[in-house]
């Protein structure tokens, strides 16, 4: 019986229940949406090993906002590297000295502004409105007026002889008559031909000597040189200037109608090819930065004429002998000698350099103050000649001017003494060089040489076709643009 069973378990089959009988229960299944995809981790790295934890969604957020802040950074690098480049170029690089005066300072900005304005200066004087090829022009026209009459009155000669000679012999109301108008036809024919010669001399002069000289000034090299020492000398004039009285600083600075006086007559002499306004625009500087140029030159010209008014005559003079040597060595040796008591004449007949002084024992003369720093091109003798504390028949030390060696003696004062008219002329117009070498020379004044490579630095100069490098002709920049002289 229990085999039985066992066999019947074994081989039957379990019964189907029918459909209707499935249970009942219900299977659940979950929608697979886009938001669920993006939720679920996947387990994978967003960078450096770093990520795993986040969501698919989570990821993409992390990404943008990454990708923002690096377009950020870069938005913010690139506005630095432009704000910097401008800051550089238009505050650093122009505040950088190009020179330095007792300590002050000029920065390439004033030096390239003052370039500028004597660049203009310069032009007109050579191509400007009244300038030195307009006066030829005009002189030419003149000579072209002269040549004409030249050639009508010397018809009217001829004409005038061969009447006169066509005339019956014997005197004649007629001939009474040609023969005056022959005679103011001849005047006129005289006149005409010294007119002549006279305005071809002058226009010979201009296109031969004062042209030229002024195309050798007007190149980069001079205009630079004198645009720097321009802003030292204005220097020098200001500190000065602000230890005089009220009187003298208002003869010195600069009103401002005198400064735009001086400004309109700049922009009334540009050529006539080229505004005022085409020349600022191509040397990139304003109306302003002239305005504050000229001033400059407003007040060195006003130094100029209040100095001249100090020279007069008669005046504080001084009699002196001097020699020059070549080395400093020798000029120690002979200074020694002199202290030792031997004559100075016949030290300086053997031994100074000076041809001009040497055969007189270095007799100078008669000196008025400036006179022997205009000759020579520095103040340091001078300096030393109207030192109030000179004594007479006192001898310098060594005194050391344009690479040469000085010994100087004071063999007389004279506190009146007649200046000749010549000599007081020249005097009068070189009243400031001669007062700023004397200060330039001075122990407390430091002046340091102008750098050369901002002097020639191109963004501190004009365009080659206002500003040439070199004389017409002798180079490749050489020239103005502008009408050239023959």
């Amino acid at each position: 019986m229990q085999e039985g069973n066992t066999m019947k378990s074994q081989t039957e089959r379990p019964t189907r229940r029918p459909n209707n009988q499935r249970s009942t229960k219900v299977k659940r299944y979950t929608k697979q949406t886009a938001r669920g995809v993006e939720a679920k981790r996947d387990g994978k790295p967003l960078i450096f090993g770093w990520g795993k934890h986040l969501s698919h969604s989570e990821k993409i957020k992390v990404q943008r906002r990454a990708t923002w802040a690096f377009t950020g950074l870069v938005v913010l690098v690139l506005v630095g590297v432009i704000l910097g480049t401008w800051i550089n170029n238009n505050i650093i690089i122009p505040g950088l000295p190009i020179t330095t005066v007792n300590g002050h300072q000029i920065p390439q900005s004033e030096y390239r502004k003052m370039v500028a304005l004597k660049t203009l200066l310069e032009n007109n004087k050579i191509f400007g409105r009244g300038g030195l090829t307009d006066q030829r022009s005009n002189l030419e026209q003149q000579d072209a007026a002269q040549k004409k009459i030249i050639t009508d009155s010397t018809n009217t000669v001829d004409s005038l002889n061969k009447k006169i000679k066509a005339l019956p012999a014997g005197s004649s109301q007629m001939r009474t008559d040609l023969n005056n108008q022959l005679k103011a036809a001849q005047k006129q024919l005289a006149d005409a031909q010294s007119k002549d010669q006279a305005l071809g001399a002058q226009i010979s002069a201009l296109t031969q000597t004062t042209i030229p000289l002024e195309q050798q000034i007007f190149t980069v090299s001079q205009i630079s040189t004198d645009s720097a020492t321009w802003l030292q000398d204005d220097e020098l004039i200001r500190e000065w200037e602000a230890n005089q009285s009220t009187n003298v600083q208002s003869r010195i600075e600069p009103s401002s109608s005198a400064v735009n006086k001086a400004l309109n007559a700049l922009k009334a002499s540009a050529p006539a090819n080229s505004s005022y306004n085409s020349l600022l625009s191509q040397m990139s500087v304003s109306d302003d930065d002239m305005r504050a140029m000229m001033t400059i030159k407003v007040r060195r010209d006003n130094m100029q004429n209040y100095l001249s008014t100090l020279v007069v005559s008669p005046t504080y003079q001084v009699l002196a002998r001097s020699m020059t040597i070549d080395t400093q060595d020798n000029a120690n040796k002979i200074l020694k000698q002199l202290k030792s008591g031997s004559d100075f004449g016949k030290l300086a007949a053997k031994n100074s350099q000076d041809a001009n002084t040497k055969v007189s024992g270095g007799n100078l003369g008669w000196l008025v103050r400036g006179q022997y720093a205009q000759s020579e091109g520095t103040g340091v003798v001078d300096n030393w000649l109207f030192d109030p504390a000179r004594k007479l028949n006192e001898i310098s030390s060594v005194l050391k001017e344009n690479g040469a060696f000085h010994i100087v003696q004071i063999l007389g004062f004279d506190p009146a003494r007649t200046v000749d008219a010549k000599t007081l002329q020249s005097l009068k117009d070189n009243a400031l060089s001669s007062w700023l070498l004397e200060i330039k020379a001075q122990s407390n004044t430091s002046i340091t040489p102008p750098d050369q490579n901002k002097q020639l630095d191109p963004n501190n100069l004009p365009p080659s076709s206002i500003l040439p490098s070199s004389p017409p002709g002798q180079g490749a920049n050489g020239g103005t643009g502008l009408p050239t002289i023959p």
